[in-house]
């Protein structure tokens, strides 16, 4: 960072680090070439992990990180968040919360979480399943009027129930639609997907 009160506050207690950093401005952004830029490399305990970020332009690489919990919540952000090898850990609940924003989510199987919840406000949102599924998993998905898509990898038992009034759904794959619940067959762990959406579009693609 180059702006001083942008300066980060480290705190510890027991067994519990925090980084925050202020964001109040008053008036614009400062003038010049204003740096605020964030490195974080994390180690390999169990972690519970909470990030509460707004406006961003950012990766979160959490390949191999023993992650027992993940909640992320931002603002208007244009973020990746990939898992590139399984998590070595069994990660109770993911959560992603974020607003009208262009958000990416990589190999989702390998976080190896048993729950996951995501909502947002309008925006693009992939939601890419690949990698290896350890464990039955439940997805809930809460979108405004966006576009969403869902990618899963073929082999991965699936089912994908919509709530909401959405109508625009458009598939790739071999999908079995039955009313407002679509499927592929599989072995093995499954993923059992409910998606709520008023507005918008949703891709299901299987790859």
């Amino acid at each position: 960072y180059n702006v001083p009160g942008w300066e980060p506050e480290i705190s510890r207690q027991d067994n519990e680090l925090s980084i925050t950093q202020k964001t109040g401005l008053s008036g614009a952004l400062p003038s010049g070439n204003p740096v605020n830029k964030w490195e974080l490399k994390l180690g390999n305990y169990p972690i519970d992990l909470h990030v509460n970020a707004g406006a961003y332009d950012g990766t979160l690489d959490l390949s191999a990180i023993p992650l027992v919990n993940l909640e992320i919540s931002d603002g208007a952000s244009n973020a990746q968040v990939k898992f590139n090898v399984p998590n070595p850990a069994s990660m109770q609940k993911l959560e992603y919360k974020t607003g009208a924003s262009s958000v990416k989510l990589v190999g989702l199987a390998n976080a190896n979480f048993s729950e996951m919840r995501f909502s947002s406000g309008a925006g693009s949102y992939t939601l890419d399943f690949s990698g290896t599924l350890q464990q039955s998993a439940k997805v809930d998905i809460t979108s405004g009027v966006s576009e969403v898509t869902i990618i899963v990898p073929k082999g991965v038992k699936t089912t994908v129930d919509l709530g909401g009034e959405l109508t625009d759904v458009n598939t790739r794959g071999t999908w079995t639609a039955s009313d407002r619940l679509y499927q592929t067959d599989g072995e093995g762990p499954e993923l059992n997907i409910q998606v709520n959406m008023g507005l918008g579009s949703l891709n299901l693609e299987q790859e």
